[in-house]
């Protein structure tokens, strides 16, 4: 099955509009000359049969047709008109010259009214003919003259019935030659239509072939640089365009940060190696005594339990976006596990002297994965240690508050980033005086927003006078307790 084309649906869209178009046009200019043909020729029928019927005259005791009398003068009845009178009380008739001897059908309307038409004449042609009942006229003085005679007669006891005809064929032929001529018009402008709309589309679509050859023509080092858009790319295609441009934008943002996953990696792989090779040498340097071994062993260990943190922070930054093991939600007390989570961290604030406002004593039951609310806060409290600004603190608070629990840590900062939300993307990295900051890969919050989502949860960070707050909102689990700190 071939694939849909633009190209080819718009000129059958096009073709079949300007079609119908045309065969609308050309019926209502059919219909049009057609009602005006026939219109024009029964008012002259109309008006042919109003003057015969004035030319009909009770004279002498007899009827008397006037037109005859013209006949020498007035060559249009003579040879054109086709019309016949009926005696309706004798039955004689009296047709125009150009009948000869054929006869018109003869037909009125009710009661005599005119009554309009088609006919076919005895030599076969068509015709439009009015069919009416007329009669004589009596001028006064032959009314006088029969009065004296005693032969007055009423003309209306004389009733003629008159046929005037039009033969029809050059009006037929006409219309014909006009039918010809509206189809072949018709079909010349659908076919020149064709031709223009054909070369439109082309012009039109070939913004979208310089797009394709672009893509197509790209080096492998190129793939996410930027598509340069035509001038006269059409309004509709360049949303489509910039788009496209912002998806490679995209791509390329990705790539570096690649490269830089890649950097940093190795960076941090380096150091415990480069201490693991230092360690080694110096313990294989001379002979020594068992406690000396000891201590290098042990040195040795924490490079190697330094290298396993860092596989299992890299293991799980890779599944970052893929479908995860989804969380085990289950009701349990928050408190201990903050404080356990907080403790090692405590030590390390004790030490550099920063002062903490501790998490609460008190039971603060939760719905959550307790797994995965140990990555969370664990990345949160190394987070808050590692970028606390000299002098700065740190709190800690946990709080109820319509049927949820929140959890936020609260670190003073020296230079907050104007977009907090850059704070939860891989391997962004803020800068710290701090020397050990410079050891966090940029990942902690990447997986703790991570961990909250997989809980139907998230995460919110805000700034205020120079410190970052980043809290977590739970479901409160039962046991609920109304006190909070």
């Amino acid at each position: 099955m071939s694939a849909p084309s633009i190209r080819r649906s718009l000129l059958i869209r096009c073709g079949l509009g300007i079609s119908l178009l045309l065969c609308l046009l050309s019926a209502s200019i059919y219909l049009l000359v057609e009602k005006s043909l026939y219109g024009e020729l029964d008012d002259s029928i109309q008006q042919t049969a109003a003057i015969l019927s004035n030319q009909v005259e009770l004279e002498n005791d007899s009827i008397t047709y006037e037109w005859q009398e013209g006949l020498g003068t007035n060559q249009s009845l003579v040879e054109g008109a086709l019309f016949q009178f009926w005696n309706d009380g004798n039955g004689s008739t009296t047709r125009s010259p150009a009948l000869k001897w054929r006869d018109l059908p003869k037909f009125s309307g009710v009661d005599g009214a005119p009554l309009l038409r088609n006919i076919v004449l005895s030599d076969g042609h068509h015709a439009r003919a009015v069919g009416l009942r007329v009669y004589p006229f009596l001028l006064e003085d032959e009314a006088e003259a029969m009065r004296k005679r005693g032969t007055l007669v009423d003309p209306k006891s004389l009733p003629q019935t008159l046929v005037v005809a039009r033969d029809v064929e050059p009006s037929h032929r006409a219309l014909e030659r006009l039918r010809w001529i509206l189809i072949g018009g018709s079909i010349l402008t659908l076919g020149l239509g064709y031709l223009l709309i054909e070369r439109a589309i082309k012009a039109s679509l070939k913004p979208i072939h310089q797009l394709s050859d672009q893509v197509q023509d790209r080096a492998e080092h190129q793939l996410d640089q930027t598509l340069a858009i035509p001038e006269d790319l059409p309004a509709e295609l360049t949303g489509l365009a910039s788009n496209f441009n912002l998806l490679l934008s995209r791509v390329a943002i990705i790539r570096q940060r690649e490269k830089d996953f890649i950097r940093h990696a190795a960076h941090e792989l380096r150091t415990p190696i480069a201490g693991l090779r230092a360690t080694t040498d110096l313990a294989l340097s001379q002979k020594r005594d068992a406690d000396a071994y000891a201590a290098h062993l042990a040195a040795c260990q924490k490079s190697a339990m330094e290298l396993g943190e860092l596989v299992k922070r890299l293991s799980a930054l890779a599944r970052i976006g893929q479908p995860a093991s989804p969380a085990v939600l289950e009701a349990f007390d928050t408190t201990p596990l903050l404080r356990e989570c907080w403790q090692p961290f405590a030590t390390r604030a004790e030490t550099l002297g920063i002062p903490t406002t501790e998490p609460t004593s008190q039971p603060l039951p939760v719905m959550a994965d307790p797994a995965l609310l140990r990555i969370i806060l664990n990345n949160l409290f190394d987070n808050a240690v590692s970028y606390t600004s000299d002098r700065g603190r740190i709190m800690i608070r946990s709080l109820r508050e319509n049927g949820t629990v929140m959890i936020s840590v609260t670190n003073s900062v020296d230079d907050p980033p104007d977009d907090l939300d850059r704070l939860f993307e891989p391997l962004f990295r803020r800068e710290s005086s701090r020397h050990d900051a410079t050891s966090h890969l940029g990942i902690g919050l990447t997986l703790s927003l991570e961990a909250a989502r997989a809980m139907g949860t998230t995460i919110r960070a805000t700034q205020l006078d120079g410190e970052i707050c980043f809290t977590l909102t739970l479901q409160e689990g039962p046991g609920r307790n109304r006190s909070s700190s």
